[in-house]
């Protein structure tokens, strides 16, 4: 049966290369991850990967998503470090599922609290983008260009809390749905993904690198605009895909806490 979900992967990997959805290395990395969630999670892990993945793509198709284009790093198709950011921690709860059976509850609580995680802040980012309002810096309430980290809407948090309770829904559907505090792990997962998103904010408004062009002024995370930028904020090293990365370990970090003090 293994072997079936081996090639199940190859040919969803490589048909999002073909697609140009994911770069070769995203797609290998893509593989890794839903191998080690197919060991450990089970197959049907996959399916909360598939909410994520697939809601990810079809934002990115929504008219006027792509209007920050001048202002985040990355656009079209994932890296391994961006598949990483987002997948990565879900993948490593699954792997020490296989090595620690008697922890199954607080590590698939890890898994699920990483992807609601990874979900609030793509939907918060994506949908987010569509308001009319401008942004406000989540700390100095000042208006910011779409796109800059750490400035929010109240589209976007909202999109934050409908992603956390779609992909926590189908978690409970998955492993929870015959127990008692179903509705418990409901509400727990929305808190997680919409606190680990309002985290992600906060280190894109503080430690994030922000630069800004000398020629037109604009604020972009990218290293070249119009001429090379000049950094205004936070630390080189910390880019977009490293605030993922963090947003996603405190999903999973909160997910293991609250299944071991609540549940």
């Amino acid at each position: 049966m293994m072997i079936v979900w081996v090639v199940f992967l190859i040919i969803i990997c490589i048909l999002l290369y073909l697609l140009q959805k994911l770069t070769f290395a995203g797609s290998v990395t893509a593989f890794i991850i839903g191998g080690a969630t197919v060991v450990g999670v089970g197959p049907a892990g996959l399916l909360l990967f598939a909410v994520f993945f697939g809601s990810s793509i079809l934002l990115g198709k929504v008219k006027g998503a792509a209007v920050d284009e001048e202002v985040v790093e990355k656009h079209g198709k994932r890296d391994a470090f961006q598949v990483f950011a987002n997948g990565g921690y879900a993948g490593l709860c699954s792997v020490l599922l296989v090595f620690f059976p008697s922890l199954a509850t607080i590590l698939v609580a890890g898994f699920v609290g990483s992807l609601a995680a990874a979900i609030a802040d793509t939907w918060a980012s994506e949908i987010g983008k569509l308001s009319q309002d401008k942004p406000i810096d989540v700390l100095t309430r000042k208006k910011v260009e779409k796109g800059v980290s750490g400035g929010v809407t109240g589209l976007g948090m909202a999109a934050a809390f409908a992603g956390s309770f779609v992909l926590a829904g189908v978690a409970i559907l998955i492993w929870w749905n015959e127990t008692s505090v179903s509705y418990l792990w409901l509400f727990f997962f929305i808190f997680v993904g919409f606190v680990a998103n309002l985290l992600d904010s906060i280190l894109g408004s503080t430690v994030q690198g922000l630069y800004q062009c000398p020629n037109c002024g604009i604020h972009t995370e990218k290293l070249h605009h119009c001429v090379k930028t000049v950094k205004i904020r936070g630390f080189s090293f910390v880019t977009n895909d490293v605030v993922n990365l963090c947003c996603t370990g405190a999903g999973a970090l909160m997910g293991m806490i609250g299944a071991v003090i609540f549940f």
